[in-house]
């Protein structure tokens, strides 16, 4: 049998005090969970469980394998979370700087959202017109509306803002523009 389904099982009856609550929480059989940590016995040639009908208890080399095996299982699992990315915790506080309207209408709402999902997290929302130093002001990330000048900085196109010039017909004539496809 596999040596971590074997340490599972193990624990789980260790922690339940019972082969058949531990079969259920592990949806297993009680069968399945006895056979399992009578081969771990087996193999490792110790007894690490004293069983009676109304009890299980741990013996000393039980309790000595509990601690270590429960150890061993929550690195697994540290690992296994690690490696899917799970194990990120944002944390700590974000700078965030965008224009006054936008920000309000479209970044406010997103931030909370944000903040709501990550508790450890702290945020200050800077909503300016005008274009902040994001180095000298110690801005984490900024929302901007126009051109972005190649400045060293890493940026992501979100979109893109059609302009347009809208005016009377006289207004532009009088201006001397005659092109309507301004």
């Amino acid at each position: 049998m596999d040596r971590i389904v074997e340490m599972t099982a193990f624990v789980a009856v260790a922690e339940a005090q019972s082969f058949s609550a531990a079969a259920k929480k592990l949806g297993l059989s009680p069968p399945t969970i006895t056979r399992s940590v009578s081969a771990l016995e087996e193999r490792l040639g110790a007894r690490l469980l004293i069983r009676t009908t109304r009890s299980v208890r741990l013996t000393d080399a039980g309790q000595q394998f509990f601690d270590d095996a429960r150890r061993i299982l929550g690195e697994i699992s540290n690992a296994e979370q690690a490696a899917a990315g799970e194990q990120v915790i944002a944390r700590g506080a974000l700078r965030v700087t965008a224009p006054v309207l936008f920000g309000e209408m479209f970044v406010l709402p997103l931030l909370r959202d944000f903040l709501t999902l990550h508790s450890q997290l702290t945020a200050q929302l800077m909503l300016l017109d005008r274009v902040v130093n994001i180095v000298e002001e110690g801005i984490d990330l900024a929302v901007r509306i126009g051109r972005f000048e190649d400045s060293g900085l890493q940026s992501i196109e979100l979109g893109s803002v059609r302009r347009m010039l809208v005016a009377a017909p006289a207004y532009l004539a009088s201006a001397g523009h005659t092109d309507r496809t301004c």
